[in-house]
């Protein structure tokens, strides 16, 4: 019984060296096409830069005192907001169960 555990745990160290190595590529053409998709990218001439986007009511180029009266208040009003969900959140955890019948 021994000999059949060591036999088992030497094939499985042989065949995960053999996986890492990529000696078995050949053998699996399901993931050799998988690791061909993974590693072609579309050539692009030019890389363009992620679009940032804002929750704020102004722009992000208006740097006016007024736009940033209004990002300020529109700041405050989020934080009111998370302060109501924090009690809210409070409330739930102070639950008392009920009684159930059945």
């Amino acid at each position: 019984m021994m000999k059949w555990l060591i036999g088992l745990v030497l094939l499985i160290i042989a065949g995960t060296g053999l996986w890492f190595s990529g000696l078995l590529k050949p053998y699996l053409p399901g993931a050799t096409a998988l690791i061909q998709q993974a590693t072609t990218t579309p050539a692009t001439t030019q890389q363009q830069a992620p679009q940032q986007t804002s929750d704020l009511p102004t722009s992000q180029s208006d740097d006016s005192d007024a736009a940033i009266a209004q990002d300020s208040a529109a700041v405050d009003a989020q934080m009111q907001g998370l302060g109501s969900d924090q009690s809210n959140v409070n409330s739930s955890l102070n639950d008392q169960p009920t009684q159930q019948e059945f």
